[in-house]
């Protein structure tokens, strides 16, 4: 189905809804609505004709395109071609002789063609790391000086109350006081001191000072270490190339005398074995009747061509390469 007649039947089934839809509105309204549509729709045609337009034009360059790289190419002779001699050399009485041209030869080569040249990459290689673990100082060792206060100790000691001394106490004997004046004994005695035992405090060592070292504290933390430092690679990148194949030149064309056949030494029948094995080859001779004509002609100078022989007659040359025996 056509953009087209897609286009108009999509247009005639829009303009059929819209009047069995218009049941319920007013005339007005329909008859608005379809214009709209009619505008709408003359537009969407007037694009796919454009786009139409735009697709035949792509399709005629595209079988232009395609008639030219089917056209089989020859080789443009060249423009100066060397002058074969006035007349062939060392001829024969019975053998005919045309000067025709010897097309260039050519031959495919490689060539290589420089697509990139060479360069350098440098590549950053960041320095890598790990974490370990570090004892570190949180505080220098130091001292201080302490005092150390004096001991005291509890001893028991005889501390003497009363000394040693005498006194005079009564006495008791045979002859006993017999008045108030007389017979009174009187004896002076010792009386031993007296003693007590007391409890008293005393220092066993006196108050001094100390010095104290307070040891260094150290704390054990995870640290980011550098294992190996950053460096600079430097990558050598070569030279791309491509190979690609061209056609040479290896000889010139030019002009040479070669025998060939004309009405001296060629028969009927010669003719027609060379219109057969044309038409074999693949080239159309005409009629096989062993005339030689435009047809013929023109079948022997594409086969020429498309061999590589010298063109301008029916050489020696060409009805060897056909296999035609003479």
């Amino acid at each position: 189905m056509s953009m087209r007649y897609w286009t108009t039947s999509m247009a005639g089934c829009v303009a059929a809804a819209f009047l069995v839809a218009g049941c319920g509105q007013t005339q007005e309204t329909q008859t608005d609505e379809l214009d709209a549509m009619r505008v709408q729709i003359e537009d969407q045609q007037q694009q796919i004709s454009n786009l139409e337009m735009t697709l035949s034009e792509k399709e005629r360059s595209l079988e232009q395109i395609q008639r030219e790289m089917s056209e089989p190419k020859t080789p443009a002779e060249p423009e100066a071609v060397a002058e074969a001699p006035l007349l062939p050399p060392d001829a024969k009485p019975g053998e005919c002789y045309a000067r025709v041209f010897i097309p260039p030869t050519y031959e495919t080569v490689e060539e290589e063609l420089l697509e990139k040249q060479a360069s350098e990459r440098v590549e950053i290689v960041p320095a890598t790391y790990e974490w370990v673990e570090e004892t570190v100082l949180v505080k220098q060792a130091s001292s201080e000086i302490e005092q150390v206060p004096a001991k005291f100790e509890w001893v028991e000691e005889e501390v003497m109350v009363k000394p040693a001394h005498t006194e005079w106490k009564k006495g008791r004997g045979l002859i006993e006081r017999v008045d108030n004046t007389t017979g009174e004994i009187m004896c002076l005695v010792e009386v031993p001191a007296t003693y007590k035992t007391v409890r008293t405090q005393v220092v066993s060592s006196p108050a001094t000072t100390k010095e104290v070292v307070i040891p260094a504290e150290y704390q054990t933390i995870k640290v980011k270490k550098e294992v190996t430092p950053a460096r600079v690679n430097r990558v050598n990148i070569p030279a791309e190339y491509s190979t690609i194949s061209k056609t040479v030149m290896v000889s010139e064309g030019r002009l040479e005398w070669q025998r060939v056949l004309c009405e001296t030494n060629m028969t009927r029948d010669m003719v027609k074995q060379l219109q057969i094995a044309l038409r074999d080859a693949g080239h159309n001779p005409g009629p096989i009747d062993g005339v030689v004509g435009s047809l013929t002609l023109a079948a022997t100078k594409s086969y020429q061509t498309e061999k590589g022989l010298a063109t301008g007659g029916l050489t020696y040359e060409t009805i060897r390469s056909l296999g035609v025996r003479l």
